[in-house]
């Protein structure tokens, strides 16, 4: 199928923040179409995988989704009231002195805003709300692990290069433990991961506090339906027991699982083997949806 694609900007709304994102649909397919939500990694952006990957699923006949997380490209950022701003004691609408926080990786939002997404898609008209899929890349391959094992309506999934939870060395635990015990003192500010948990070669920063409860390996415990894993022989980033084969063996406990990988590093998926991968991808969807 090569069905010709209409495109829209829509708004959705997770917990406050206005999320952009953009609709795409295959023109001419007849009856309901099955759903998918496009997820991106750390730093993604919904521009790259609306022209890389919504559009060739839309061509397919697939009905998708991209959006920006909170803090990211189009999307609002967190607003975090000053430390002499009063206490927002009474309900109503308030004037106050605030600070925006963007491009801060926190998988608590983003997972959150994911969920949001799959609620504004699978009531969509025109989409079938009984074959909807999620499809995740790089950090957003763990997320959509998270939310598949969150919401059952998910009846596909398909997870690409992802990272599946935070490094389990004593360093980075006690790492983690310290920024929380600052941040709920006030030692330092929502901001504080631009200023000192900045990785390397990386955009953005992460919530390190956060990431220390990120945990989609968990979440791939509770997942019962047809799984897809794409991963890179030569993964540069994170550790392999936290990796797909990890995720793959736990999911493969409990529903149809798959995995396959490409002899190359983690950003070859993206250009190198683009082609084969995306049509892993599509495949799986075609079959499961």
């Amino acid at each position: 199928m090569n069905h010709e694609i209409a495109r829209s900007p829509v708004t959705i709304w997770s917990e406050g923040s206005r999320l952009a994102a953009e609709m795409f649909k295959p023109v001419g397919a007849a009856g309901a179409r099955p759903g998918i939500l496009l997820c991106h990694g750390w730093g993604g952006l919904k521009g790259h995988l609306a022209e890389s990957y919504a559009k060739p699923f839309a061509r397919a006949g697939f009905a998708c989704l991209v959006f920006d997380y909170r803090g990211w490209g189009d999307s609002d950022g967190k607003l975090i009231p000053l430390v002499d701003t009063p206490m927002l004691t009474e309900a109503g609408e308030r004037s106050l002195k605030a600070r925006v926080i963007r491009e801060v990786v926190d998988p608590g939002d983003q997972i959150a805003d994911i969920l949001a997404a799959f609620a504004w898609l699978i009531t969509e008209d025109g989409v079938d709300p009984t074959r909807m899929g999620i499809w995740g890349s790089s950090f957003g391959g763990g997320n959509v692990v998270s939310a598949a094992g969150m919401d059952s309506r998910i009846k596909a999934v398909v997870a690409q290069i992802g990272s599946y939870g935070p490094p389990s060395d004593e360093g980075f635990v006690a790492l983690a433990r310290q920024r929380m015990a600052d941040k709920a003192r006030g030692r330092i500010g929502p901001a504080l991961p631009q200023a000192i948990d900045q990785q390397p070669n990386l955009k953005g920063a992460p919530d390190v506090a956060r990431m220390l409860f990120n945990r989609p390996l968990q979440a791939a415990a509770r997942i019962r339906v047809p799984t897809l894993f794409i991963d890179a022989e030569n993964e540069e980033y994170g550790e392999p027991d936290i990796q797909g084969g990890a995720a793959f063996d736990i999911v493969r406990q409990n529903a149809v699982a798959e995995r396959h990988t490409f002899p190359c590093t983690h950003y070859e998926v993206y250009d190198r083997f683009y082609e084969p991968s995306l049509k892993l991808a599509v495949d799986w969807f075609a079959k499961h949806l």
